[in-house]
């Protein structure tokens, strides 16, 4: 009858890898955040732009480092979601290789900016536990959709 259920095959358990509510919510959470992130940096900025003595060109390409930010984390965030959505795990590895360079940029808004401010530290290490959340969560469900399908 078309109306029964195939049994399970062996070594199939008959189920299929479902979406992840956490890599949902870790996604969700870290958009909001992101924006947070990027108004009071892009504030931050232009206090240390205008109060604090940076050597030639270096003030404007960290403010550049801020709007290529802009450009790749929401790219980013929209494909981790769609490949959870859609359970298709090629979404979600283009987000977790996108995550590479968002996490090149907070490294070096930690270590490596010419003036690192208390609130530069601790949004960056706030944004690097989204990320870290989001990219564990991403690779775990790749994985699971990669093994369902």
């Amino acid at each position: 009858r078309a109306s029964e259920a195939r049994p399970p095959t062996p070594g199939d358990s008959g189920t299929m890898a479902a979406p992840s509510l956490a890599l949902e919510v870790f996604l969700y959470f870290g958009k909001l955040w992101d924006v947070v992130f990027w108004l009071i940096s892009f504030m931050v900025f232009c206090y240390k732009g205008y109060n604090l003595p940076y050597p030639s060109n270096a003030y404007e390409m960290e403010f550049t480092y801020l709007f290529m930010y802009l450009l790749i984390e929401p790219p980013r965030l929209f494909l981790g979601s769609q490949g959870n959505k859609s359970v298709r795990a090629g979404p979600l590895w283009a987000s977790m290789t996108l995550a590479g360079f968002i996490l090149f940029m907070h490294v070096y808004y930690i270590v490596a900016q010419t003036f690192v401010l208390r609130v530069d530290y601790w949004m960056n290490i706030i944004s690097l536990v989204f990320l870290s959340a989001q990219f564990l969560l991403s690779g775990t469900q790749a994985l699971d959709f990669m093994r369902g399908a």
